[in-house]
């Protein structure tokens, strides 16, 4: 029975010694060149301005618009975007919204690039990618606000956090004090100083969408968007669907 707790507090102290190095590793800033930002063309279109910005850093273009249309559309935000798209910021389910991660990433993929939904991100791991000089879209609030997080349920019976004036940013760098974040609504590269950021960036669960480039499967797959059971996904190929993650 000792040697079974000693070899548990061993792994413990390794597991943690591994961390600590890890965050040691980091350097003290990094920035990532040649993210051109632009100014999102509709009032609630941040996360396909987001997309497209990060996708011409990586050598994939296309515009806004095309990238929404073929964004699926669901009043669940995980499933695809809710609500009108040309309504005020700020505004919340199930009137006009926005959407999350895994549709992001979803589409981002049908545009032939690498891209993964991530959640509960920390900050070191956000650093760790730009340290690799790969921007990350992030999901916080416009200016960082704290506002209370609400819980929404869509018509599927599914639950999900909503918070008023969400909005999409491309992670480029860090210092000593805060962040590098591209706005999706006016394209500036701003700095947010981590007692800003970190907050903002948690009342949604610090969800994140990286992308590392190309995708590394071969091959032009024809993507096509189709309703399936009241929801828009993707036929590929004319073969299989695919949907938000």
């Amino acid at each position: 029975m000792k040697r079974v707790v000693v070899a548990v507090v061993f792994c413990l102290v390794a597991l943690l010694l591994s961390s600590t190095a890890h965050a040691d590793e980091l350097p003290p800033s990094a920035f990532v060149g040649s993210v051109v930002g632009h100014p999102q063309e509709r009032n609630l279109s941040c996360e396909s301005r987001s997309a497209t910005d990060i996708a011409a850093f990586w050598g994939v273009a296309f515009a806004e618009d095309e990238f929404f249309r073929r964004l699926p559309k669901s009043d669940n935000p995980n499933r695809g975007f809710v609500g009108d798209v040309d309504l005020p910021p700020g505004s919340i389910p199930p009137v006009g919204y926005g959407v999350y991660v895994g549709p992001i990433a979803a589409t981002l993929r049908s545009f032939g690039l690498d891209a993964q939904a991530q959640r509960g991100w920390g900050l070191d791991t956000l650093k760790s990618e730009l340290a690799a000089d790969r921007p990350v879209i992030i999901w916080a609030t416009y200016e960082m606000r704290l506002s209370e997080v609400q819980t929404w349920t869509s018509s599927d019976g599914a639950t999900s956090p909503v918070v008023q004036w969400q909005h999409t940013f491309i992670a480029v760098g860090y210092d000593a004090t805060g962040v590098y974040l591209v706005d999706a609504y006016d394209g500036a590269t701003k700095h947010f100083t981590y007692e800003q950021f970190a907050p903002a960036w948690a009342q949604l669960d610090d969800m994140a969408v990286t992308v590392h480039g190309p995708s590394p499967v071969p091959g032009g797959r024809v993507w096509k968007a189709l309703a399936v059971g009241g929801q828009r996904q993707f036929v590929v190929d004319g073969r299989w669907i695919a949907g938000p993650e």
